[in-house]
């Protein structure tokens, strides 16, 4: 049990270090075009009067409204639960990153994908990419910050893994 545990925490922190030297190799490297979206989806945003504007308020009460923990600018549908144990945040000054997990009981993959790739423009992220496998990965793109989300199942339950790093304005 504990060299599962810690296999899982050597699997997490090589994430971390994946998206960070991702992060800053788009310091040195220079623009290029971003990988082909993973869907096929449009990465515009819904319609909205501007680009730097919230959302409309719903017409309709019943309509769930996203959640946001750790990060303002990351919205989380309702369905997923923060587990706080595997939930790692650091924060100096302006400079927020790291790791927010999210766990929902069988929740369905398609909508998940479908909503961040739907709530993330809103909150100006662009997309820049991803890819579907047994899990579904999306990378998102703001000037000061890159955010990749993880979604995938185990056993009965729905993950999903939002890593924030820093690019180096």
């Amino acid at each position: 049990m504990a060299g599962k545990k810690t296999l899982e925490r050597s699997a997490r922190a090589t994430l971390i270090l994946f998206v960070l030297t991702i992060s800053a190799c788009s310091m040195f490297g220079g623009n290029t075009a971003p990988p082909p979206n993973p869907v096929g989806q449009s990465s515009q945003p819904p319609s909205a009067s501007s680009p730097s504007s919230p959302a409309p308020p719903a017409s309709s009460s019943s309509a769930p409204r996203p959640l946001f923990f750790d990060f303002p600018d990351i919205p989380v549908p309702q369905e997923l639960n923060r587990l706080d144990s595997e939930t790692f945040v650091f924060q100096s000054g302006p400079l927020k990153a790291g790791l927010l997990t999210l766990r929902g009981t069988r929740v369905d993959l398609g909508s998940l994908v479908s909503f961040f790739q739907m709530a993330m423009p809103r909150e100006n992220w662009k997309a820049k990419g991803g890819f579907h496998s047994k899990r579904n990965v999306l990378i998102f793109e703001k000037p000061d910050k890159t955010a990749v989300i993880n979604i995938y199942e185990k056993m009965l339950r729905t993950y999903v893994e939002i890593y924030v790093a820093p690019t180096g304005s």
